[in-house]
């Protein structure tokens, strides 16, 4: 059973927000290339986007953004120049997840070399890789993009990273500028990036919007974005100022610049502590394991084999109330039950402990 909460929420005096998705790859001390973000055109061909984003880390530790398993490793040894991909990416890896129940691909680009496996299991900023700069490269840097439901960058399912991760403490910008044609202008006042590390932002950016390779975020809605701006308040404008927006940004917060005035949210708390039954099961490798928090929680889910040894921590951390949907990929395991168990201590001193079977089945 739910609770359903109805807020009414005027835009003079409330702003609604998104929070981040996963964690950024690289350290908040290395910047990413404001002239190489996500929809801009690109330098090798000014007639289609570059769709994702430039993260300047030259020689160094790249980490996974979320837990998932290793789907694609591109990487030959003996071309240091070419890489896997000598007119593309380069070395590369490709590292797959989930989010809100959809498959996401997480590709990090133009390495020196890849630290992972095909089939390996990787948890959130673990090192996957050593940066570099393989294929059509203008200098060692992490090329980094999002796409969901399929490993390819087809059918407009390309996502902006700078909506899912950002520098600890900075949020984003994102609107859409109605009838925008390619080739259109998106400025931002006063000065929204961080010093250090930002030191090469223009703060004018120009999006090729029909690019037939990315989309809007069904969530997100936009054709446009400013990610790792500090917090304050902004005004963008855009179409020779037929376009004019003021938006408050905080800490971790993705605010929409066109938000209505009048918004209704149906949020849903629920009533009791549950665990549901993974789905798909059977399942061959992924499945997803939800679970419901009445209110706030220390959260542990883990798996195990039917011996009770430890598969998987797959949580490990305080949660907020609502419901939550947790991806496992079985990649390397056998064919078999294996058991999810949850346990959860609330700080009113509510404790809840489940366990259920699921198989797998190859």
């Amino acid at each position: 059973m739910k609770i359903s909460l109805l807020i009414f929420i005027v835009f003079s005096s409330i702003i609604f927000s998104q929070t981040f998705r996963v964690n950024r790859p690289v350290p908040d001390t290395i910047e990413t290339n404001g002239s190489y973000l996500f929809g801009e055109p690109r330098y090798q061909d000014p007639a289609n986007a570059h769709r994702g984003i430039d993260i300047l880390i030259r020689w160094d530790t790249v980490r996974s953004a979320t837990n998932g398993s290793v789907y694609f490793v591109g990487y030959n040894p003996n071309d240091t120049i070419g890489g896997y991909e000598p007119n593309g990416a380069g070395n590369y890896v490709v590292i797959r997840s989930m989010y809100n129940g959809r498959l996401v691909y997480f590709y990090y680009m133009h390495l020196k070399q890849p630290l992972v496996a095909v089939n390996d299991v990787v948890l959130s900023s673990q090192p996957i890789a050593i940066s570099g700069n393989t294929g059509r490269s203008t200098g060692a840097h992490l090329h980094f993009e999002i796409r969901y439901d399929s490993p390819n960058s087809t059918s407009r399912k390309t996502r902006n990273p700078e909506l899912w991760c950002a520098i600890t403490g900075m949020g984003a910008i994102y609107g859409r500028v109605p009838n925008a044609p390619n080739s259109t202008r998106v400025d931002i006042y006063p000065d929204p990036k961080p010093r250090p590390p930002y030191t090469t932002f223009s703060y004018a950016l120009t999006y090729n919007f029909n690019d037939p390779y990315i989309g809007s975020d069904e969530v997100y809605n936009e054709n446009y974005a400013i990610g790792d701006v500090k917090p304050g308040t902004y005004t963008i404008r855009s179409m020779n100022n037929t376009y004019v927006r003021t938006v408050t940004v905080g800490p971790g917060q993705i605010v929409n610049a066109d938000q209505p005035s009048d918004v209704d949210f149906n949020i849903t708390v629920p009533e009791d502590f549950a665990l549901m039954q993974n789905y798909p099961n059977p399942f061959n490798p992924t499945t997803v394991i939800s679970f419901n928090l009445p209110e706030p929680a220390f959260v542990q889910l883990k798996i195990y084999d039917v011996l009770g040894n430890e598969i998987a921590t797959l949580v490990d951390e305080e949660k907020s109330a609502g419901e939550y949907h947790q991806f496992f990929d079985a990649y390397g395991l056998s064919s078999g039950v294996y058991v999810y168990t949850i346990v959860a201590q609330s700080s009113s001193g509510r404790a809840f402990r489940e366990s259920k079977k699921m198989m797998l089945l190859k």
